[in-house]
């Protein structure tokens, strides 16, 4: 069974913020608190934000669609940490029953060509220390640990930085 990937619209988000939740509760099971999983819903202001996001071009994407439906996203952006420098991927979640079918793979190679043909040289992301699925495939997607850290207060979290220095543009 094949996917295919395209880059993300505007008319993505909603679909895109299914794909999240639906991921987070898996995901993120004995990482954060059932109480904090149960709660989340598809919030329309959160829609729009990242519908306009993407529309502006403040926010660029990649979605993975199996069937017309869409399965997985990836979105990235500049760094929004001071101090960062390069694009940040500032999510990548495919579907639980996606896990291991090489749709995750696809979008974070096809994100990482997208930011390296834009000309950056240096592209991050934040994970959650305790992620250990999720770094495993960071580190085996060719991302190393940078040495930052922060805190995040709710639920409290520690996550940490991973970054991939890019070739140049040819």
């Amino acid at each position: 069974m094949t996917f295919e990937l395209r880059p993300a619209t505007p008319d993505d988000s909603q679909a895109i913020e299914v794909v999240r939740i639906t991921t987070w509760r898996v995901a993120y099971h004995g990482i954060m608190p059932d109480s904090y999983l149960d709660a989340l819903d598809v919030r329309p202001a959160m829609v729009r934000r990242r519908a306009e996001g993407i529309a502006t071009g403040v926010t660029a994407g990649v979605v993975a669609l199996r069937d017309g439906r869409l399965r997985g996203f990836s979105l990235y952006g500049a760094s929004r940490d001071e101090g960062i420098d390069g694009m940040e991927v500032y999510a990548i979640y495919v579907l639980p029953d996606e896990f291991s079918t090489g749709m995750g793979r696809a979008l974070m190679t096809e994100s990482v060509d997208r930011v390296r043909e834009s000309g950056h040289t240096e592209v991050g992301l934040w994970v959650l220390a305790d992620n250990a699925r999720a770094r495993r495939f960071y580190e085996r997607s060719g991302f190393t640990l940078s040495g930052r850290t922060k805190d995040l207060p709710d639920p409290p979290l520690k996550e940490v930085h991973y970054r991939m220095a890019l070739g140049e543009t040819g």
